[in-house]
This record gives C-alpha cells, structure tokens and sequence, in this order.
C-alpha cells in the first residue's frame, strides 16, 4: 500500500509541474532566456564565447551577478524545501545560484525523490526548471 501511495503522490507531483512549465521560452536551437522575445548574443550558440560572456554580463544586475558565486547547499541542510515553492521567489537565490549542492541526496533529509533513483531526475529537472523559468535572467545551475 505505501508503494502505490508514493507512486500515486509521485505522478500527481510531476503532472502538476509539467502543466507549470514554460514553453514560450524554448526555440529551436536557442533559449530566450531572459523572455524578452528575441535572441540576445549570450542567447545564441553561434555566437563566439566571449561576445555571449560580455553580452550577458551587461544584462545582469549586481545582485544576480553576486549570486553566481555562492553555492546553496540543498534540502534539509539549508534549503527548507525539497522542491521550489513560491517563497523561492523572494528568498536570496531568487536572483539565481551558481551551484545548488547535495539537493536531494539524502545525506540530510530522507526524500521519496532519492529512490527508486528515476524519482531524482524528475526533481532536479523542476529545481533546474525554476531558475531557468521563473527568474529574469535565467542562468542554469550546476
């Protein structure tokens, strides 16, 4: 029974979050990144490193630039929340993160997202979906 619960709960949470995702933001061959309809250079694959470095740099602000220096250390060691919630959008990397470590890992929190080990995808998926999705400069983590 505890099986079929957690597969329920499971599959009620990941259809839930498919229905929040953005698709306006995705082309073919690019990512409008900072949703403003068009293809900046950092936007652009083509476009050699350094011009998409430079490029992007100008568009972020100080805070978010700070914020690509500092690692999150993830659920259950600083993060509250196994998942994003709406209060990530007013919590300190709501400017973005450059590294969100040990999410979900179990080394701190036991999560129905460590196994079976396909569940831990699924959820780093929606953490990397809220800082490439819900932010305004949308810079990926690692």
């Amino acid at each position: 029974m505890r099986k079929i619960t957690t597969i329920i709960l499971l599959t009620a949470l990941v259809g839930s979050s498919a229905a929040q995702t953005r698709t306006d933001i995705y082309h073919d061959g690019w990512i409008d990144f900072n949703k403003n309809g068009e293809k900046d250079i950092y936007e652009d694959p083509k476009q050699p490193i350094e011009k998409r470095i430079n490029n992007l740099l100008q568009q972020m602000t100080f805070e978010e630039k700070t914020c690509q220096l500092a690692t999150l250390y993830g659920y259950g060691a600083v993060s509250p929340d196994s998942l994003p919630t709406p209060a990530w959008k007013t919590s300190i990397w709501k400017d973005g993160i450059g590294n969100v470590d040990e999410q979900l890992n179990g080394e701190w929190k036991r999560t129905l997202w460590e196994y079976p080990y396909s569940n831990h995808p699924v959820a780093m998926n929606k953490v990397q979906a809220f800082f490439v999705e819900k932010n305004d400069i949308e810079i990926g983590i690692y």
